[in-house]
């Protein structure tokens, strides 16, 4: 009987904590306001979001359609709340990924000039792909991406490009080197600021 009685009196104080959370949830309006609540907080685990609900092809993102800036809401991994809404670029292309850790640049070069020559004889931009993407990648599609997802030349080149544009990128620095293709034209879409609480 004891047992029963402190199991039943723990799960009050959690829901009772849990309303309580929820009340000051609702009273967070700003990112400021949010990074307040995480250092106050910190036995919480609580982190700041950013979500494009139109794009994310992850069904746990699902919980986040329709959602606006005020709404305050949980599952089972945790507590939510929107803090604000913004519209953001989207991209979307595919790619084939070159490894100047492996190959020489001139083995590079050699590649990038025999798949434009190939593109340009009507093979498909995913058989390439599939042939000399050096990742795990093999169709070569990246999917559609927030702004500020990616290595910020490689974004910059891709905006810099229409639909159906086929160019290479160089990232020195790290190596690698790509061959796009620009598969879509650039779309706005949704961009959520959540504070999530871990369950």
């Amino acid at each position: 009987m004891k047992f029963f009685f402190a199991i039943t009196f723990s799960l009050i104080c959690l829901s009772v904590l849990g309303q309580g959370i929820k009340e000051q949830l609702k009273s967070i309006n700003t990112i400021d306001q949010a990074n307040e609540f995480i250092e106050s907080h910190s036995e919480l685990q609580s982190e700041i979001w950013k979500v494009n609900p139109e794009i994310e092809t992850n069904l746990a993102y699902k919980i986040f359609d329709k959602k606006k800036p005020g709404d305050v809401f949980s599952d089972q991994n945790g507590l939510y709340k929107v803090i604000n809404s913004k519209k953001t670029n989207a991209f979307r292309v595919s790619y084939i990924f070159l490894d100047g850790n492996k190959i020489s640049i001139q083995s590079i070069n050699d590649l990038r000039n025999t798949i434009l020559k190939k593109y340009k004889n009507g093979i498909s931009f995913t058989d390439l792909a599939n042939e000399y993407n050096m990742d795990s990648n093999k169709n070569g599609d990246l999917g559609w991406f927030a702004e500020g997802m990616m290595v910020k030349e490689f974004e910059a080149a891709i905006k810099n490009h229409h639909q159906n544009d086929i160019f290479t990128v160089d990232l020195n620095q790290q190596k690698w080197y790509y061959v796009i293709y620009k598969t879509f034209t650039d779309r706005k879409v949704d961009e959520l600021t959540i504070l999530k609480i871990r369950s």
